[in-house]
């Protein structure tokens, strides 16, 4: 009886999380946060970067910034006088397009400092139950002279209100499955 009912319970997470995307929250720079002193290209080097993945940036407020701009701002460390620039202290940016994707910071000379980012965002990963890990080296890697980004930016940080925040569902049903595969 208890066997049945973990095998039933088995079947429902299978089902769930093949049919789930598996999306990932990335802290960038770690415990570090947006800051000098980081590396960010070393940082972003292992990661792989998805549609439905967020990235978070976690800095002092009033005393750091972050923006989001073309590959051409990026290379000259410039803010556009158009773009909106966020210094609240903490950014949760919702990755919705493929493509790549750069920020820096506007405040003084963070930037030239080396307070900037470029990642690559990729499809989302079909059936990610099944499949396996891609490796770091599977993405693409950013060049050093990034191209200009066709359309104004998508993903402002200061949106970042309206991400939904990830649900327990996934970790209470192995809390379930672990419980029962126990007690069996």
């Amino acid at each position: 009886m208890a066997l049945s009912r973990a095998l039933f319970l088995f079947s429902l997470i299978v089902t769930i999380f093949s049919t789930m995307a598996m999306a990932k929250d990335f802290v960038v720079g770690d415990k570090n946060g947006w800051t000098l002193g980081v590396d960010y290209q070393t940082w972003a080097a292992n990661k792989v970067f998805r549609v439905g993945d967020t990235l978070t940036f976690n800095y002092v407020a009033g005393k750091d910034s972050l923006v989001r701009v073309n590959g051409s701002d990026f290379q000259s460390c410039s803010v556009p006088l158009t773009a909106p620039v966020s210094s609240t202290g903490r950014n949760t940016i919702l990755l919705t397009t493929t493509g790549r994707r750069w920020y820096i910071s506007g405040f003084a000379n963070h930037c030239k400092s080396g307070q900037k980012l470029v990642i690559t965002v990729l499809p989302q990963q079909q059936d990610a139950w099944w499949s396996p890990v891609p490796s770091p080296s599977a993405s693409p890697l950013p060049s050093s002279t990034p191209a200009p980004e066709a359309a104004p930016p998508s993903n402002a940080p200061w949106a970042a209100a309206s991400v939904p925040r990830r649900s327990l569902l996934q970790k209470k049903l192995f809390q379930i499955f672990n419980r029962n595969m126990i007690a069996v």
